[in-house]
C-alpha cells in the first residue's frame, strides 16, 4: 500500500513538473535581452622630450641646474617639459549607444622610460567648441614613477603602471559625439636624489589605451 502511494505521488510530481515546464516554454517572449562584453583598442601613443633637450647649448662648467643629455653637459632651463598630442577617434559601437552601452572601462598601460617621474591627463573630444573636454582622470593628472636607475644614474628598466577607470553615465550619453582624443603631460627634468639627471635620446614614454565595453540589446534589434 505504501509503495503504491509513493509511486503514485512520484508520477504526479513528474507530471506537474513537466506541465510547468511546458507552460513556461509556451509563455516565453519572442525577444530576448542579450548582454555582451568586448574589448576595443584606443591606441598607442609614444612621446619624448628630445626637441627640448636638443635645443640646449652645451656648457663646459657645471651649475646646480645642469643636466646630461647623451653624456653632454647642458644647462637645464625648464624643470618640467610638456608633451601633447591629439588624434581622431570614435567609439563606433552601436546605434543609440546611450541605450545599449551599460558600462565602459578604460585601461591604461603606461611605460615611463625617463629617470624622472611624469604626469599625464587624457581627454576625449566631441569636436564642439561649446563642449569642454571629458578628462578621464577626474582627480587630476596621474603621476607615473621614474624608471629604475643604476648607480651611474642610467635607466635599467622603465617603470610600468596599469590603471583602469569606469567612465560615468554622462560620458556614455555623449559617446556618439566623441570624435577625438587628446593627451597632455609633463616630464620632470630634476629629482631630489640625483644632482645631475642623465637623459638619452632613446628614452621615451609609451601610453597604450584600451577599453572594455559592456552592451545590452534585444534580439528584436538584431
Amino acid at each position: 500500500m505504501h509503495r503504491s502511494t509513493i509511486v503514485l505521488a512520484t508520477v504526479l510530481m513528474v507530471f506537474l513538473s513537466v506541465s510547468c515546464i511546458d507552460r513556461d516554454i509556451l509563455t516565453i517572449s519572442d525577444s530576448l535581452d542579450i548582454h555582451s562584453r568586448y574589448s576595443l583598442p584606443v591606441g598607442i601613443f609614444p612621446y619624448d622630450i628630445n626637441d627640448y633637450l636638443e635645443s640646449l647649448a652645451a656648457v663646459s662648467v657645471s651649475t646646480p641646474d645642469s643636466l646630461y643629455f647623451d653624456d653632454g653637459l647642458y644647462p637645464n632651463i625648464m624643470r618640467k617639459v610638456g608633451f601633447s598630442s591629439s588624434d581622431s577617434f570614435a567609439f563606433n559601437i552601436v546605434r543609440d549607444p546611450s541605450e545599449k552601452v551599460r558600462s565602459i572601462e578604460l585601461i591604461f598601460l603606461i611605460s615611463n622610460g625617463y629617470p624622472t617621474d611624469i604626469s599625464a591627463q587624457v581627454y576625449f573630444l566631441t569636436g564642439s567648441s561649446t563642449d569642454s573636454p571629458d578628462s578621464v582622470f577626474t582627480g587630476g593628472p596621474v603621476t607615473i614613477d621614474a624608471a629604475d636607475l643604476n648607480d651611474d644614474g642610467v635607466v635599467t628598466e622603465p617603470s610600468i603602471s596599469i590603471l583602469s577607470f569606469f567612465m560615468p553615465p554622462e560620458f556614455i550619453h555623449k559617446l556618439s559625439l566623441i570624435s577625438g582624443i587628446m593627451i597632455r603631460g609633463y616630464v620632470n627634468t630634476t629629482r631630489m636624489d640625483f644632482q645631475k639627471v642623465k637623459f638619452y635620446g632613446n628614452y621615451q614614454i609609451t601610453m597604450r589605451i584600451g577599453s572594455r565595453i559592456e552592451l545590452k540589446y534585444n534580439t528584436d534589434e538584431i
